[in-house]
């Protein structure tokens, strides 16, 4: 059957990433060896080739559950058929021309402010997926070691894992310069960017349009000087390209410093750059030395490095604080919603005292109160206990996962207590003629350790998992020099069943697996939707166990969903039993 004549539904997914995925590793290759031509070479073939093109559509149609924000189009998701008619239109040739981008506006966490956001139509955004497939393995062979944000296979909790170590390489407490880039996507210089991509000129034009493309705000039309819009797919990665370079320019910089170790001997080059640690989430930096002078001089060195992108560091968000002493009456510092910063520690040694200095990592103080009030916000919308458990749940587990890497236990047991009272106060108001027993033995059940809110259907007991019932595991940071496009994808595929969040079952079923989805065969990948698949649906009698459930990528659980549909499978039962991770 030619391609043409296939359906949305029926297309092999496991040819085309196999053959995107093989040109994506000969980009990556050619561009560790700093072969230019080739990369160009093989870039050009991608963006050309139908399988590509596919992903690319799929990426911003079908794997981006949830994302339904309408550019200048009016289009929030379209149908399969439509799909596959877009990818193969000549809309995603790399013609040089972009649609106009649609402002939105969203609440910026932690403050009052809110984040501008441009949304391209669906058609540049299949577009800008088909650019970013070839050329974001280009520029992970090249970007530097300690760069987390934005990355595939990276994250927040690598960034935390480098700072603990930057931290840790010496029992001294360290200076740190906590730097903010100032609206680091709404400013960086176009001319400045394009030169640093030194992509070849199809591209090169193309992407030109993207950051020229009109802005449309309301009824105002705008055109940008600057800038990369928050919102596209591939202004992620191009803010990474514009920034890349610091960390090599910081550590020449201070190879060339006169430093002294503690006894007064001059340190060596190697010494001098190991001595400075370098972590950036982004648009977010941490820079550590044992030398407070050290810490200022690197801030005005970055900010010249910064100036010649047209940026500039946030005054308001960069301090120079410290991990063991304070610093305008604060000691350590917040990064990405964690309080680093260093305790002293009681040690009995041989019968002496001892108050070692030991590096804890916990949730800050306003990660902690922004999830408190985002709680209580959602109590106060709840009229039923169901409606507890269904909107607290993902609240409770999502942030509880994401704290797990790190010093969490004793927070967790306080939020268990806040969240108790929360919860009587709620059931207080919803049932104020009732006594205490009566709302105890109503909404709360004698767990395995604890008192557990919750209700009971169809005479099985529904409870919430308070804070403290989750465990704590620490995170393995990744590799500095490993990236998804080297082709190791056995390292790839241990690592995603030990990553924070990835539920039990999930780490089960990759296990079991081997990394591989139970449909396509394919190894799963950093980014992939995984979800949890019942091989006889329950609808049909199947079972809620190991032995009927695989794990799937999310678009080959949708062919399988559309082939049982169609002898007569009951969608919202299949849809009802699926357990969706990202």
């Amino acid at each position: 059957m030619e391609m043409k004549e296939l359906q949305w539904n029926q297309i092999q997914w496991k040819n085309a990433e196999t053959r995107v995925r093989k040109l994506q590793e000969k980009i990556f290759l050619h561009s560790k060896k700093g072969n230019l031509n080739k990369v160009h070479l093989y870039q050009k073939f991608l963006t050309q080739s139908r399988s590509a093109r596919l992903l690319a559509v799929r990426k911003v149609t079908q794997d981006n559950r949830g994302k339904n924000t309408a550019g200048i189009d009016g289009v929030k998701s379209i149908a399969p058929g439509s799909r596959l008619a877009l990818s193969r239109a000549k809309d995603l040739d790399l013609n040089g021309k972009a649609d106009k981008i649609r402002r939105v506006y969203i609440p910026k966490a932690g403050t009052k402010e809110r984040r501008p956001l441009g949304i391209p139509t669906m058609r540049d955004r299949a577009k800008q997926a088909l650019a970013k497939l070839a050329l974001e393995p280009e520029w992970e062979a090249l970007f530097e070691p300690n760069s987390y944000g934005f990355r595939p296979g990276r994250g927040c909790h690598d960034a935390v894992e480098a700072i603990l170590r930057g931290i840790s390489q010496s029992r001294e407490g360290k200076f740190v310069l906590d730097a903010d880039i100032k609206k680091c996507f709404d400013r960086i210089d176009h001319a400045a960017l394009i030169k640093r991509l030194r992509t070849w000129p199809q591209l090169e034009v193309q992407i030109h349009a993207w950051l020229k493309a009109g802005i449309l705000d309301g009824g105002a039309l705008s055109h940008p000087g600057m800038g990369t819009p928050q919102g596209g797919v591939i202004s992620p990665l191009l803010c990474n390209i514009a920034l890349h370079g610091i960390e090599k320019h910081l550590s020449q910089w201070i190879s060339e410093i006169k430093l002294k170790d503690s006894k007064g001997r001059s340190l060596s080059r190697r010494d001098k750059v190991a001595s400075l640690t370098i972590v950036r989430y982004a648009d977010d930096l941490v820079i550590l030395h044992k030398y407070q002078w050290v810490v200022e001089s690197a801030r005005e060195i970055l900010n010249l490095w910064l100036s010649e992108l047209g940026l500039e560091l946030n005054p308001e968000k960069t301090r120079i604080g410290h991990t063991t002493n304070p610093i305008e009456g604060t000691v350590g510092f917040d990064f990405l919603g964690f309080n680093v910063r260093k305790y002293s520690v009681k040690v009995n040694h041989r019968g002496k005292l001892h108050l070692p200095e030991k590096t804890f990592i916990k949730p800050s103080k306003q990660s902690i109160k922004d999830h408190v009030d985002d709680i209580r916000t959602e109590l106060r919308k709840c009229v039923t206990a169901e409606a507890v458990v269904a909107k607290l749940t993902p609240i409770i587990r999502g942030w509880c996962n994401y704290y797990s890497t790190v010093v969490s236990k004793e927070v967790f047991s306080k939020l268990r207590y806040i969240l108790f009272n929360q919860l009587v106060l709620w059931a207080q108001r919803k049932r104020p003629t009732r006594g205490s027993n009566w709302i105890r033995a109503h909404y709360w059940q004698r767990g395995k350790t604890q008192l557990e809110f919750g209700h009971t259907k169809s005479g099985k007991w529904l409870g919430l998992k308070p804070h403290n019932t989750y465990g704590i595991k620490r995170h393995v940071k990744v590799k500095g020099d490993k990236s998804v496009y080297d082709g190791d994808t056995s390292y790839w595929a241990q690592r995603l069943r030990k990553l924070p969040g990835v539920s039990t079952r999930v780490s089960k079923l990759l296990k079991t697996q081997k990394g591989k989805c139970g449909l396509c065969k394919l190894n799963f990948c950093p980014g992939d939707i995984m979800e949890v698949d019942h091989v006889v649906p329950l609808s049909r009698g199947g079972k809620d166990d190991y032995t009927n459930v695989q794990l799937l990528h999310g678009h080959c659980h949708d062919q399988k969903t559309a082939a049982e549909r169609t002898v007569g499978e009951e969608p919202l039962a299949l849809r009802g039993a699926r357990a969706v991770l990202k």
